[in-house]
C-alpha cells in the first residue's frame, strides 16, 4: 500500500489533452488516465471488456417498428461512477459525447465516420445510468465506445449549447450539415470545445478516469495525481480496466534520445518505450542498464510508412510514386536503423492480421526500375544537371521534392537513406525537419510532398474508412494522401457492412491491392517495441497501444 509515482518518458509533447481533437499518439498516453470509456480492450487478453459499463452488451436485431433491421445494445453504467465533482456519470453524458463528435463544426472527422453509425441513444427516464443505443449493422459496432471516451456534459457544455440536438439528427450527415449552417449553437460549441481552456487548463480538462491533471509545464512535465476516493477502487478487483495503483504519474517529454536514455539510467525516468535500436542494444549491455532495468521487445500493432501527397502535380502519376517506392531500401532500413527489430511490409494492414495480403510483392530497392518508371511518366534529364525534368503546365519542372520529418525521430534517418538512392535516379529529395505539431498541420493542409510517420492499430478488425475513403480527404480527415475513387470507396463501404468473414477477407485483400497499385504510401516495416522499465516495478507491457498503462504498475515486494 506504499504510495509511489511512475515517471514515463515521451518522445514528444502532446499537442493538447483532448483525446478526440488530438492527432498525437502521445496525447492518448496521458488522456488514457484522465478519461474512461464505456468499454475498452483488456490490456492482457485484448478482448473487449467493461470499463464505465457494468458489462459488454450483446447486440440484438430489432424486428419491428421504425428501427426494424437495426441493432440495439443495452448499457448500464456503474452506480459508483461519478465525475470529479461528484456528479453521476449517466447516459446523458454518453449521448453528449456522441453529439460532440457528430457536430460537423468540431474537427473530429475520423471519429465521426464511425460514431455516425449510432442513430439513437435512449436514456432510461427512471434510471439515467441505463440507456440503449440503436445503430446500423456496422461491422465494428461493438467497438465504437472503445474509441470514444465519455466526456462530462455539464463541464464541456455548461450552457447547454448541444442539449436540444439529438443523436438521431446529428448522425445524419446531411441533416447535421444543414443544422450547422442554420443554427449558430453548433459553431459556438465547437469554438468553445477547441479552445485552449478545454484542452490544457487543469480546471476544465476533466474525465471519469482515476487521475486528474495537476500540472503541465510545457517542455518539462505533465503531472497527473490520483483522485481522492476514486470510485473505481472499489470495483477494480472485478473490473481490471479500473485498476489505479500509483498515487501520481509524471510524463516527461524529452526529444533528445541521448538525454532520455541518460535520465533512464540514472533513475530520473522509470519507463521508456520505442528506444532507438542502437541505443537499446547498448543499454541492454550497459552495467547501469543491467542493474536497474528490465527489457521488453513485444510486437506492437504499428506500421511505419512514407506518405506521398498524390494531389501534388509532380506526384499525381502513380508511376512516379511507384518509382519512389523502388528508391527505398527497406532491408537496409531494418538492418541499420532498426537493428533488426522489425519486419518488412507491403500494406496498411499489420502483418499479424489474417487479412493481410501476402500475395503482394514487396517493392524492393531497384534504381533501374525507378529510372524506367520515371521515363515512362515523362521524366528525363534533358539539361544534363543530374535531375530529371518534365513540362508541367507549360513549364520545365525538375523533380525536386521535400521530405518532411519530425525532429528527433527516425523518419529523417530513413529519408537520408532514400536521398542517396534518389540521386542515382535523378530525383532531388531535401529533408526538412519540423516540430511534430507543425508537421501535423502541414499534413492536414496537404502542404507537403513526402512525409514519414507511424500508424498504431487496434486489436479489432481494421476500418479503412477513416484513412482511405474519399469522404475523409478533407483537412480534418484521415485520408492525408489523397487516395481513392468510386471503386475503392465501394469496396470500403462493403467491408463495413459485410457479415461473411470469407467475403470480408476477400474485400480487405482487394482494397490492399488497390492501394498497392496506386502507391499513395510506401509501406516500410512493422517494428518490434524496445522498452525498458525500472526493476522496482512489477509490470509487463501490453500489445494494446500505447503499450504502457501506468495505472497498472505495482511496486515489487
Amino acid at each position: 500500500n506504499k504510495a509511489f509515482t511512475v515517471i514515463t518518458h515521451l518522445n514528444a509533447e502532446p499537442d493538447m489533452l483532448n483525446p478526440i481533437l488530438s492527432t498525437s499518439a502521445y496525447t492518448r498516453s496521458v488522456t488514457n488516465q484522465i478519461f474512461s470509456n464505456l468499454v475498452h480492450y483488456d490490456t492482457k487478453t485484448l478482448e473487449l471488456a467493461p470499463m464505465l459499463a457494468k458489462a459488454v452488451p450483446q447486440s440484438q436485431v430489432i424486428v419491428e417498428g421504425e428501427n426494424k433491421g437495426k441493432l440495439m445494445r443495452a448499457y448500464e453504467i456503474h452506480d459508483e461512477a461519478v465525475w470529479e465533482d461528484g456528479t453521476p456519470v449517466t447516459g446523458h453524458d454518453v449521448a453528449f459525447s456522441l453529439k460532440m463528435v457528430m457536430n460537423p463544426k468540431v474537427p473530429a472527422a475520423q471519429y465521426r465516420s464511425f460514431a455516425n453509425e449510432i442513430k439513437q441513444v435512449i436514456v432510461d427516464a427512471v434510471n439515467p445510468k441505463k440507456f440503449v443505443t440503436i445503430s446500423t449493422d456496422y461491422f465494428l459496432g461493438d467497438y465504437i465506445f472503445a474509441d470514444i471516451p465519455i466526456f462530462p456534459a455539464h463541464i464541456y457544455d455548461p450552457t447547454g449549447l448541444m442539449k436540444d440536438f439529438t443523436v438521431k439528427q446529428l448522425s445524419d450527415t446531411k441533416v447535421a450539415e444543414k443544422l450547422a449552417e442554420s443554427d449558430t449553437r453548433l459553431q459556438e460549441f465547437a469554438t468553445q470545445f477547441v479552445s485552449e481552456k478545454y484542452n490544457r487548463n487543469k480546471n476544465y480538462v476533466k474525465g471519469s478516469g482515476p487521475y486528474e491533471l495537476e500540472e503541465w509545464q510545457v517542455g518539462q512535465r505533465i503531472v497527473l495525481k490520483k483522485k481522492e476516493n476514486w470510485w473505481g477502487d472499489a470495483l477494480a478487483d472485478q473490473y481490471p480496466l479500473l485498476e489505479a495503483n500509483p498515487k501520481s504519474i509524471i510524463f516527461r517529454p524529452i526529444i533528445d534520445a541521448t538525454t532520455a536514455v541518460t535520465e533512464l539510467k540514472s533513475g530520473a525516468v522509470d519507463v521508456m518505450t520505442m528506444i532507438a535500436p542502437q541505443q537499446y542494444d547498448a543499454l541492454k549491455e550497459s552495467t547501469q542498464g543491467k542493474e536497474i532495468l528490465r527489457f521488453f521487445e513485444p510486437e506492437v500493432l504499428q506500421i511505419y510508412y512514407i506518405g506521398i501527397n498524390t494531389k501534388q502535380p509532380k506526384l499525381a502519376d502513380k508511376r512516379v510514386r511507384r518509382a519512389l517506392a523502388h528508391l527505398v531500401d527497406k532491408d537496409e532500413v531494418i538492418k541499420t536503423i532498426m537493428n533488426g527489430y522489425a519486419r518488412k511490409i507491403v500494406s496498411f494492414i499489420h502483418p499479424s492480421h489474417s487479412y493481410y495480403n501476402r500475395d503482394l510483392a514487396p517493392l524492393d530497392l531497384d534504381i533501374d526500375k525507378a529510372i524506367s518508371l520515371l521515363k515512362e511518366a515523362g521524366w528525363e534529364d534533358t539539361n544534363g544537371n543530374g535531375i530529371v525534368d518534365k513540362m508541367v503546365d507549360g513549364k520545365r519542372t525538375e523533380l525536386r521534392l521535400e521530405y518532411l520529418a519530425s525532429k528527433g525521430g527516425r523518419g529523417a534517418q530513413i529519408g537520408e537513406l532514400m536521398v542517396e538512392n534518389a540521386k542515382r535516379a535523378g530525383v532531388d529529395i531535401q529533408i526538412v525537419k519540423k516540430e511534430l505539431n507543425l508537421l501535423r498541420k502541414k499534413m492536414a493542409s496537404r502542404d507537403y510532398d513526402l512525409t514519414t510517420g507511424a500508424w498504431a492499430q487496434d486489436p479489432s478488425l481494421y476500418d479503412p474508412y477513416q484513412s482511405w475513403h474519399t469522404d475523409n480527404d478533407v483537412p480534418s480527415g484521415g485520408n492525408r494522401f489523397g487516395f481513392g475513387n468510386e471503386a475503392s470507396d465501394k469496396v470500403i463501404e462493403k467491408i463495413r457492412s459485410q457479415v461473411s468473414k470469407e467475403e470480408r477477407l476477400r474485400l480487405y485483400k482487394e482494397l490492399q491491392q488497390m492501394v498497392y497499385d496506386e502507391q499513395p504510401c510506401i509501406f516500410l516495416l512493422a517494428p518490434k517495441a524496445r522498452m525498458a522499465i525500472n526493476k522496482k516495478f512489477d509490470y509487463t507491457p501490453s500489445t494494446r497501444k500505447p503499450n504502457i498503462f501506468e495505472n497498472e504498475f505495482k511496486l515489487k515486494n
